[in-house]
């Protein structure tokens, strides 16, 4: 008798067909080998070549998460319930005060952070804007935010200088601000991304919250961090 474990290796998924198509495409256009791709994963050298071959009939949520971080894309593309590998992010000039000044590849606009809300998001205020001359050469787009606390400790500190690049990709398990519906944003670390919430974590208490998608305006990547000086 086959116990339940055995029944779900032969039952092929569902969305079989379409993870397959998906996980090829996303393989070529990352312009990796099916081996390199599993094994950047860790999911050993076989495990793309068996999935395309139908050796891999039923490929569970949690790896095709791992080999989404590899290839760019979320996991929810893979099911076919994403219609692109990553969700789109807003640039930050659709969602700041016109009279923003336009950024060099050095000057940037640099947000001057106060005290969190109590839910630990904040507002982009533009009286507390300056310009400032990154030490990155970056685009257009590209944003600068001071950290207001320790939730990030140790990756980010109060009073460091976070940069911020809407239109990079975020991936699972990178930080990102994540912006609300209502512009407030907040600095944390993306844990999973599905059609219907958001997980993110705050390092100094290691918690895990789920943030409903239709409340997340856009996720925008930070790219790298530095002392304010």
């Amino acid at each position: 008798m086959k116990s339940r474990a055995d029944d779900k290796k032969t039952k092929a998924h569902p969305a079989l067909d379409t993870i397959k198509a998906r996980v090829e495409e996303r393989v070529t256009a990352a312009g990796v080998s099916k081996n390199e791709a599993s094994r950047r994963a860790g999911l050993g050298l076989s495990y793309v070549n068996d999935l395309l071959a139908g050796k891999s009939l039923n490929p569970t949520r949690e790896s095709l998460a791992k080999l989404g971080q590899v290839l760019d894309t979320d996991v929810d593309y893979f099911f076919g319930t994403q219609g692109s590998p990553r969700i789109s992010s807003h640039p930050v000039s659709n969602v700041l005060p016109m009279e923003m000044p336009q950024p060099t590849t050095s000057s940037i606009p640099l947000f001057h952070i106060g005290l969190p809300d109590p839910d630990g998001f904040f507002p982009l205020s533009a009286d507390r804007r300056a310009a400032w001359t990154s030490p990155l050469v970056v685009g257009r787009d590209v944003y600068a935010i001071t950290v207001p606390d320790d939730c990030m400790a140790p990756r980010y500190r109060m009073g460091e200088v976070a940069i911020v690049s809407p239109s990079k990709p975020v991936v699972h398990g990178g930080f990102a601000v994540v912006r609300q519906t209502d512009d407030r944003v907040a600095i944390r670390q993306i844990i999973t991304i599905s059609t219907d919430k958001i997980v993110v974590r705050c390092l100094d208490t290691n918690a895990d919250i789920d943030l409903p998608r239709s409340q997340v305006k856009a996720l925008e990547r930070i790219i790298a961090s530095c002392e304010l000086v």
